[in-house]
């Protein structure tokens, strides 16, 4: 009996199954890299094909037997956000911090390596089990889970599903559990929604700061402390209006305030984002 071993890059029936031949079966998976291609098509067109397979057969009776015996790092790390699924986990360079978006609420929450190792222990597991007879499962269920294996992955990952410190900002529609982002979407939302150019018009950071934390009580939003939101409100009119920040306004007791001139607040009702403009 002589046995022949050769090796492939195999990912199968890649086509989007929106758009596959609804009068032709779809064979199941042969091969790891088939399972993994099929369940991440976009993934595996940008990282190439998910395993190295050795394919050795029987000279004798023909049979063959198929094993995953490299994997391809790259890709795996990209598995761990499921772009198909709208599933998202990114690494936020700049706090070194893994996030994952939950779709009950829209934010995204942080998480840790070891659960992302978790995660990826159990796609490989559920792989292994959807397997047919001739394919060999130890590498699926001992090596390519073995922490040394998952930890480089996840090291990969952080290249793969990096996001940098824009991804937090306040201009970005991405938010955070807590994050303080999150406070400078709501400064820009109430300039947006609450301010306006007005040639002889003022606003005195006192007022401002009393007409945002009315706005954040209507709308559900945590109002900052006056001093926070004042250079938060200072960068977002600035960007907006090209308007600094003054300290020459005078109040009614001919006292000097702090303040902006040439826009004021709106006197129609925006104190809630879905109001009037």
């Amino acid at each position: 009996m002589m046995t022949t071993t050769t090796f492939q890059l195999n990912r199968g029936d890649e086509r989007p199954f929106a758009f596959r031949d609804v009068d032709v079966p779809l064979q199941p998976p042969q091969t790891p890299s088939e399972w993994f291609a099929r369940r991440y098509p976009a993934e595996a067109k940008r990282w190439g094909c998910p395993f190295l397979e050795a394919v050795s057969e029987d000279s004798t009776t023909g049979r063959k037997t198929i094993s995953a015996v490299s994997a391809n790092d790259c890709f795996l790390a990209a598995t761990l956000s499921d772009s198909q699924l709208g599933h998202s986990v990114v690494f936020y360079e700049a706090e070194q911090q893994w996030f994952f978006l939950d779709p009950r609420d829209g934010l995204y929450h942080p998480t840790s390596e070891p659960k992302l190792m978790d995660l990826l222990s159990c796609l490989l597991v559920r792989c292994a089990e959807e397997m047919p007879v001739n394919i060999d499962k130890v590498n699926l269920f001992v090596k390519f889970r073995a922490d040394d294996q998952l930890k480089a992955v996840i090291k990969k990952a952080r290249s793969v599903l990096a996001a940098d410190a824009t991804f937090f900002s306040t201009a970005s529609p991405f938010r955070r559990v807590e994050g303080p982002e999150l406070t400078g979407q709501a400064a820009r939302m109430f300039v947006s929604r609450a301010v306006e150019p007005k040639r002889e018009g003022q606003m005195t950071v006192n007022d401002t700061y009393n007409a945002f934390r009315r706005f954040c009580t209507n709308n559900g939003l945590t109002a900052v402390e006056r001093r926070q939101f004042k250079q938060l409100v200072v960068d977002v009119i600035r960007e907006e209006f090209g308007i600094g920040l003054r300290h020459d306004l005078e109040d009614a007791g001919g006292r000097n305030q702090r303040g902006w001139t040439g826009v004021a607040l709106k006197a129609d009702d925006w104190s809630v984002a879905g109001g009037r403009n």
